[in-house]
């Protein structure tokens, strides 16, 4: 899932320095002038702080030159517009939503920062985080990372440009897992979930990766009916032991040892009173 940022600082190269001191004080209150602004659906903040070259570079340094065109190309033509979708999404959810974005932690390294953000809403919560550099002379917002994810969005992007490098349009692979993402939207389109949901699993092991696919068949499943939903939900975390996915499964099988989960949260998140007082009053991650 994308969440609240769109491309729009752009320079021929981000100079960076190491975070001083007065630095780190300054992104601390950039920090909460970025969470005044969501709350506020205000989207000058983050319109004037992202930075598609730091971003770029975070991919960069991961792939090859053949696969950096391909990114230069996918990134003019569907990326940028795609992540300011997401940001105008993810705010208006917050919003509409009655939901509110808080602070939950900071962190400082030599180069950059890491600003975790707590997204509560009727009965559930989620958590967000950015990446901030300081960047000719002032705080720039670089990546961002979800937690169910497990992944910052850099990290998704070199995925799939090392996917689509290893696999080209002629692979048997890449063929068969666009045709079973078409089956399956096809299916739903006619009222069929079921077959939506079967078609998923015709998506070869190369192209399974991350949560993403997990998700899909899990939100279909949850239409199905309860053992649909158990049974999908085993098989899931049996390939993919991710956190979240952990969290789905222990709170569906197991919730009387959610408890080891939350330990697991709280030494991601850093904060453990924040998450205390949501679990206490029967939140949930979602």
């Amino acid at each position: 899932t994308l969440a609240f940022v769109f491309g729009c600082s752009e320079s021929k190269k981000s100079e960076r320095s190491i975070v001083t001191p007065q630095q780190q004080s300054q992104v601390e209150s950039f920090s909460y002038e970025l969470i005044n602004s969501i709350n506020e659906f205000d989207f000058s903040v983050i319109n004037n702080t992202w930075n598609n070259v730091a971003f770029k570079e975070r991919v960069a340094v991961h792939v090859n030159g053949t696969q950096m065109s391909v990114f230069d190309h996918f990134f003019e033509k569907d990326l940028r517009m795609t992540i300011k979708t997401g940001n105008l999404s993810i705010i208006h959810q917050v919003n509409s939503g009655n939901g509110k974005v808080s602070f939950l932690g900071l962190s400082h390294f030599d180069f950059h920062s890491e600003l975790t953000l707590l997204l509560t809403f009727a009965g559930r919560f989620d958590f967000f985080k950015y990446r901030i550099e300081f960047i000719n002379n002032k705080p720039a917002i670089t990546d961002f990372y979800h937690f169910k994810d497990n992944l910052w969005y850099s990290e998704k992007i070199v995925n799939i440009l090392r996917l689509n490098s290893k696999f080209d349009a002629y692979s048997e692979e890449r063929h068969q897992a666009n045709g079973a993402i078409r089956a399956s939207e096809e299916a739903l389109a006619y009222g069929d979930t079921l077959e939506a949901l079967y078609s998923l699993y015709d998506i070869p092991e190369t192209h399974q990766h991350g949560n993403g696919l997990s998700m899909m068949k899990l939100n279909l499943a949850l239409t199905l009916g309860d053992s649909v939903y158990a049974n999908v939900l085993a098989t899931e975390y049996d390939k993919n032991r991710s956190l979240y996915m952990k969290y789905l499964h222990t709170l569906y099988f197991d919730s009387t040892n959610l408890n080891s989960v939350y330990e697991l949260l709280t030494s991601e998140l850093g904060n453990t009173e924040a998450l205390d007082t949501l679990v206490n009053e029967q939140n949930y991650w979602n």
